[in-house]
């Protein structure tokens, strides 16, 4: 049974709360050829950096990741402090009623607290619950986009097929088309026929030169190959996209060994077709 490809781009959000804090995990993926993981988080929950990062290398291989976390803090975390040294100085100046110096701007001030949860181990725990669900909803859009590109990959693959057997049917009659070819030409240089024997020499050279066989055996070979990456998976973005690069080869030989217009337009045809699975190759985790 086929296992499903993965895309790489997505996007995910995932919300919670814990006690007075809330808070919003944001993700963004990217196509990327490894995994790289860019985090934003306040700095005060920074010690969370290796175990996210952790956790998302279990789920993810490949794409370029932008994460963030928003928190919020409840006001009822709030702590305060009375100005001593403004208090001094008003007091030296002759004010004396408590309360009226209680309402002096910059007499109390707002305590600057990183975290305003006493439990801050519960917290994390709470944030990294979060977390594992912002990476199945980001997983779930990816998967997503890897249920689209797998028809098209597929499509890919059985176009490629078609293009070989066009070439196989026309490499077939070639050794005769280069000898009648080869006749035609000395016949006008010499304006005589050459014993048949010599032209047959000089034919099979010419079409032992212009032998495509073994290339598109290959191009065939690639094609199953194709499939069964394609039946085992993601991650295989990187393998695809490798794989691509050999049908290419295996095409630029057989343009280049092309000593028909027909068969140079077919391996044209391919190149064509070889491009756009190595487009979408690219976006395979």
């Amino acid at each position: 049974m086929s296992k499903p490809l993965s895309g790489m781009t997505g996007f995910a959000r995932a919300s919670g709360t814990h006690e007075e804090i809330s808070w919003s995990w944001e993700v963004r993926s990217v196509n990327g050829k490894s995994l790289d993981i860019r985090l934003r988080l306040p700095s005060d929950l920074s010690e969370m950096d290796g175990a996210i990062r952790k956790r998302m290398s279990k789920d993810f291989s490949r794409g370029n990741m932008q994460v963030s976390l928003n928190l919020q803090r409840g006001d009822s975390g709030k702590a305060y402090r009375i100005n001593e040294a403004l208090l001094d100085k008003l007091e030296k100046k002759g004010a004396k009623d408590l309360s009226v110096l209680m309402t002096v701007p910059g007499i109390i001030e707002e305590v600057p607290n990183n975290l305003l949860c006493e439990d801050k181990k519960s917290l994390h725990i709470s944030l990294l619950s979060s977390f594992d669900n912002l990476c199945k909803k980001l997983k779930s859009a990816r998967d997503d986009e890897g249920k689209a590109l797998t028809p098209i990959l597929l499509d890919n693959v059985a176009e490629i097929e078609t293009h070989v057997a066009t070439a196989s049917q026309l490499a077939a009659v070639l050794p005769e088309t280069l000898k009648q070819k080869l006749k035609e030409k000395f016949e006008a240089l010499l304006a005589e026929a050459l014993p048949e024997e010599r032209l047959a020499q000089e034919a099979a050279m010419l079409a032992m030169k212009a032998d495509v066989r073994e290339e598109l055996d290959r191009l065939r070979a690639h094609c199953v190959q194709a499939r069964d990456l394609m039946s085992q998976g993601s991650p295989i973005g990187r393998k695809l996209e490798f794989l691509s690069q050999e049908f290419n080869r295996e095409t630029n030989t057989l343009c280049a060994k092309s000593a028909d217009i027909e068969l140079t337009r077919t391996g044209l045809a391919l190149k064509s077709v070889i491009e756009q699975f190595r487009e979408q190759a690219a976006n395979v985790e």
